[in-house]
């Protein structure tokens, strides 16, 4: 015995009992068309509505006129039809039906209005798809008028076939797919994607998903890639970005002390004099580190800094790279700059790294100084200047050249060459006093030459430096995943938390939003506004969101 499927019907207008009977079998037609159901027998404990079907009476109401010309419209899409009236006493099922209506109310329809004034009952025609000309062919045998492209249709056809008017395709992971029209897609994909059975599946598991339950059309994976695209709960759920947004882009400097940069290091073990941090100032061609402790960061430290150790030591420079923090950020720095001329940058705030050789330098001196101090912590302000010194003369991988060398021409002498005399103080000591003399003369003369030869020692050391650049830039730029947002663009952010090593809670959003770009203000660096600041259109929706990631 087949399945027993309920249906009720709740009418919110006027009708009287022979409306009411249509209504009923207006709504059964309709759930029996849902099913796909081609053969239908009807049972009807009323006369009238039977006898108008069956054209036995003839109707006069100008209502009833309208129940009939619907009800028999929906009987023309039914290959077999029959209408048979039946005694109340026979029908009690559905007459019980009819009184108390169904236990779960959610399944009940509610008709606010009479089913002919409600939708247009004659079968509608479809939009034109990549269906028809195959179904023209497979139905009438309806060809092109060119012979390559006939040729090209019936070896095109011969993939597919019809059963009962629909068009199926033969694949190969079924013996046969059911081909859906661009409507009748976008319900598959969204019932496999986010429906009661939905995983939220992306790419090629949606797709196997969909070829797996029977349905096929041609451009599967481009739909499924777009329709995925347009999920709000994936974008706002994806997965956090690492890749970077944006290309490497290394600062070259041309001349030595031409730009610095500047940063704060600390807070370090509390020493002597109330010392806690450390600024720290490198410069950009030569890697030569300033650094000088402080008790506190503010500005005054800073802008005495900056003149006593960078400006009366190397002379004014064309730029100085900082951060945003407050003791850089402020008026009094931005005077002392703008009177001597000297161009102030503030790298950004999300980007860190873009004073990557501050952040480096930071890294060498706290290393030197783990190693150096042990256990003795507190004495990191004395050991300070030895670690220096001890960076400062040490070669650069890259160039084979130590800082000391590229600023003053030559290495410096350090205190293990006078203690275990090496050749060049070993050839000094020989000399008998009486020849000293000549000897400095001729080693001034030396230092003179060196120094004439260090614009071509810097100009090799700049074009191994510019070389490695262009390795580290090759090797990072295949990492990047490039992101450009314009004007207006609808984006998603990332979701910052109070505290950076916090994460976002379980089962929380990755990505807050929606924002729209105010303004681009530069390379991977927007100005955005809240959707509270202006109203959203409600043209947009969830395939206008672009994810955005500084």
């Amino acid at each position: 015995m087949g399945a027993v499927l309920h249906q009720a019907v709740t009418l919110r207008f006027k009708a009287t009992n022979n409306q009411a009977e249509y209504e009923a079998l207006i709504a059964g037609l309709n759930f029996a068309l849902s099913m796909a159901v081609k053969r239908i027998q009807v049972f009807s404990d009323s006369l009238l509505v039977v006898n108008q079907i069956n054209q036995t009476f003839e109707t006069k109401d100008e209502v009833l006129k309208k129940y009939l010309h619907q009800a028999k419209s929906l009987i023309s899409l039914f290959k077999d039809f029959s209408l048979t009236h039946v005694p109340r006493e026979e029908n009690q099922v559905a007459d019980r039906l009819a009184k108390e209506g169904l236990p779960n109310l959610r399944r009940t329809q509610v008709f606010e209005r009479p089913s002919f004034e409600c939708t247009e009952v004659s079968p509608e025609k479809q939009p034109p798809c990549w269906m028809d000309r195959i179904l023209d062919y497979l139905k009438s045998g309806v060809q092109p008028d060119g012979r390559q492209e006939a040729q090209k249709l019936k070896l095109a056809c011969a993939k597919y076939t019809l059963i009962d008017g629909e068009l199926y395709r033969r694949s190969y992971a079924k013996p046969l797919t059911k081909c859906l029209r661009p409507d009748e897609a976008l319900k598959v994909m969204d019932a496999e994607h986010r429906g009661e059975c939905g995983t939220h599946a992306r790419g090629r598991s949606l797709v196997m998903r969909i070829l797996r339950q029977g349905f096929f059309w041609p451009n599967i994976h481009k739909d499924a890639k777009v329709f995925v695209q347009k999920c709000s709960q994936c974008q706002y759920y994806a997965d956090m970005q690492r890749r970077p947004a944006g290309y490497l882009k290394p600062i070259n400097s041309s001349w030595p002390f031409a730009i610095w940069g500047l940063d704060f290091l600390g807070p370090m073990p509390a020493a002597m004099r109330g010392y806690k941090w450390i600024l720290v100032a490198v410069d950009y061609f030569t890697k030569w580190i300033e650094a000088k402790p402080l008790t506190q960061p503010t500005a005054q430290n800073v802008e005495s800094f900056l003149w006593a150790n960078i400006v009366c030591r190397y002379g004014i420079p064309m730029t100085i790279i900082t951060d945003n923090g407050t003791p850089f950020a402020n008026q009094r720095i931005h005077d002392f700059c703008g009177e001597h001329q000297i161009n102030l940058k503030y790298a950004s705030v999300w980007h860190p790294h873009t004073n990557g050789q501050a952040e480096a330098a930071n890294k060498n001196i706290l290393n030197i100084l783990k190693k150096r101090l042990d256990d003795a912590k507190a004495r990191w302000p004395e050991e300070l200047l030895g670690a220096l010194w001890a960076y400062n003369t040490a070669p650069s991988e890259v160039t084979q050249e130590s800082p000391f060398s590229l600023s003053f021409g030559m290495d410096a002498v350090i205190p293990v060459e006078l203690e275990h005399l090496s050749p060049r103080i070993e050839a000094a000591a020989s000399f008998e006093p009486e020849a000293l003399q000549t000897w400095m003369e001729e080693n001034d003369s030396s230092r003179r030459v060196d120094l004439d030869l260090l614009e071509q020692k810097r100009e090799l050391a700049t074009l191994k430096r510019l070389e490695h650049k262009r390795r580290v830039e090759r090797c990072y730029n295949r990492k990047v995943n490039p992101r450009v947002f314009n004007q207006s663009d609808l984006v998603l952010k990332r979701r910052l938390l109070a505290g950076s090593n916090l994460r976002v809670p379980k089962l929380e959003p990755n990505w807050e939003g929606p924002y729209i770009v105010r303004e681009v203000a530069g390379p991977n660096a927007y100005y955005l506004m809240t959707s509270e600041s202006i109203q959203i259109p409600r043209s947009w929706s969830g395939d206008d969101l672009k994810r955005f990631y500084a």
